[in-house]
């Protein structure tokens, strides 16, 4: 069978408790570290690993530690993907240098990819809330993927480890978003895809969901869905982060001096 990416959502993380957007790049909680724990104990492919990415925010990075511990004490590394980060640019979806994650996590990742800013979401980065951007990032990520996958055995599965915004934009499936809702995806959640054309020339690496994470998500598969219906659907990944770029433009604009009046 063609290798199987698993996408999965980072586990709980402080800011998730407190809504503190303010804390720069929040580490679990205690309850996260559980579920991690948990996710390894539960995940039915562990000998089938061949690889584990991640993006390099702290919550993702631990979730990836804590779960899949067993194949990194084999030998493999959490590969950092700083393409996979959350799609937001307040602190708390700000990551920290390399030497820093190096100095919290080594032996277990690979930072390689990762250049000294990779982390910076000021102008001109290609990091900012963005639509273009972000779809475009997502793209470069799911290419990066498909040639592991390539590399790989047929019945490898690929492990992926990021943020809940971010995935809906990575796998392009938004089944199940609404205005309430604006992903699917809660702590340490599970879907699994396979590339529509492994070896073709697809530039765009499209993903589709296997039948049995349907059923096992409840959603309908995205795909076979109307252009209308996706469209809609897509509206709601779209608006948040229209929000977010309006926040984030609203952060970085120029603050004007007040105006000094004189009183006679």
């Amino acid at each position: 069978m063609p290798p199987v990416i698993d996408v999965i959502r980072h586990a709980e993380a402080t800011h998730n408790v407190t809504g503190d957007v303010y804390e720069r790049d929040p580490n679990l909680t205690m309850k996260g570290e559980t579920q991690a724990f948990r996710l390894g104990r539960s995940y039915a492919y562990m000998g089938h690993i061949s690889h584990v990415v991640s993006s390099p925010m702290r919550r993702a990075v631990r979730t990836a530690i804590v779960a899949f511990e067993d194949v990194l004490l084999a030998g493999k590394r959490v590969i950092l993907l700083p393409e996979l980060q959350e799609t937001g640019a307040r602190p708390s979806d700000m990551g920290q240098p390399p030497n820093s994650l190096e100095a919290a996590f080594r032996p277990h990742i690979d930072s390689s990819l990762l250049d000294r800013n990779w982390f910076y979401k000021g102008q001109g980065s290609k990091y900012i809330p963005d639509v273009a951007l972000i779809e475009e990032r997502a793209r470069e990520a799911r290419v990066f993927l498909r040639d592991l996958a390539q590399s790989g055995p047929d019945n490898a599965h690929i492990v992926v480890v990021s943020h809940g915004g971010f995935l809906q934009f990575l796998t392009e499936d938004f089944a199940g978003l609404s205005e309430r809702y604006f992903t699917v995806y809660g702590n340490t959640a599970l879907r699994s895809y396979r590339f529509a054309n492994l070896f073709g020339r697809d530039p765009d690496a499209k993903l589709v969901e296997t039948s049995w994470s349907c059923q096992r998500s409840g959603l309908p598969r995205f795909i076979d869905m109307s252009d209308d219906d996706k469209k809609r659907l897509k509206s709601y990944a779209v608006a948040r982060v229209e929000m977010q770029k309006a926040d984030f433009e609203n952060m970085t604009k120029p603050r004007r001096p007040p105006v000094l009046t004189h009183v006679f």
